[in-house]
């Protein structure tokens, strides 16, 4: 499949006194600078997702039909300055971040001291949930891999509503808008980011240049650690606004190559929690398709 090249323009970085290169300023991708292929909607709609069984007032209740999927894929390739998407209108829609905010919330309970490093355990509190995984202690690399929502609730409280958010302002995340629930906004509240601003913070993220100290961004990096072989690593975190309406399911990160790094933002409509599977897998058969992956 041929894809389509996006023109980007890079911000020249001075040079220091020492003539070491400092990073590229990365500027805010706009809609302007997006192409699209809709080739890719065939690996939506070759799966179904079971629609949520709305509550019937009726002895029987109706029985609904599969729906073909439906969703976004956003990828960057670093190397060429190239993006690709198969819905602009939709890579640039604002939804809840849901559990990709742990990237965020995990980098600013980092830097305020709220959590000392990876190792610092946090105690389960008691309460048993319904995920058996949450029910234990936890470090902010399994924190982040089981994605523990009670855990980061507490980093939120801890940090407060003032200091939240001038931290997502100074990271230019979103609508920087945390309105709602201070331990749960990210979830039900009015903070919305699109894919493609999903690949802005992702790349700002990859190059360390976000307001944040250089160990902390390397924590992170080190809990988004999703998959390493000899072929790639992939550091990403999965989400799902099961609040929202339709609920919404995320998968965004990176594949760092030996000669390259593609980013990637996914996000679909996920009626019911048996289809979050499809998250990774629909993400990973695009990916496959342009070879990034073997």
């Amino acid at each position: 499949m041929r894809l389509f090249t996006i023109s980007a323009v890079l911000v020249m970085s001075s040079i220091l006194v020492s003539s070491s290169l400092v990073a590229p300023t990365f500027a805010s991708t706009t809609a302007k600078e997006w192409q699209e292929t809709r080739s890719w909607d065939a690996s939506f709609t070759q799966h179904q997702v079971e629609p949520q069984q709305a509550k019937q007032l009726q002895a029987k209740p109706q029985k609904t039909k599969p729906q073909q999927a439906s969703g976004v894929v956003v990828l960057w390739n670093e190397n060429k300055q190239q993006g690709y998407t198969n819905n602009l209108k939709r890579a640039n829609q604002g939804f809840l971040p849901a559990s990709t905010f742990k990237i965020p919330n995990s980098l600013i309970a980092l830097e305020l001291g709220v959590v000392k490093d990876e190792h610092q355990v946090f105690k389960w509190d008691g309460k048993s949930r319904d995920i058996a995984t949450w029910n234990r202690d936890h470090n902010l690399i399994t924190g982040m891999k089981y994605s523990v929502v009670p855990v980061y609730q507490e980093f939120a409280r801890h940090i407060g509503e003032a200091r939240m958010s001038k931290m997502i302002a100074s990271f230019d995340y979103g609508n920087e808008t945390i309105s709602g629930n201070l331990d749960s906004f990210w979830l039900d509240g009015g903070i919305r980011i699109s894919a493609t601003e999903q690949i802005d913070f992702l790349r700002r993220l990859y190059h360390n240049k976000i307001h944040a100290s250089e160990r902390s961004l390397r924590i992170v990096k080190q809990a988004m650690l999703t998959e390493a072989n000899s072929d790639y690593i992939i550091r990403a975190k999965t989400g799902y606004a099961v609040r929202a309406e339709p609920s919404i399911g995320w998968w965004v990160g990176w594949v760092e190559l030996d000669d390259n790094v593609w980013f990637f933002a996914m996000n679909m409509d996920i009626p019911d929690a048996a289809g979050l599977p499809l998250r990774q897998a629909i993400t990973k058969e695009i990916l496959k398709r342009e070879r990034v992956i073997p």
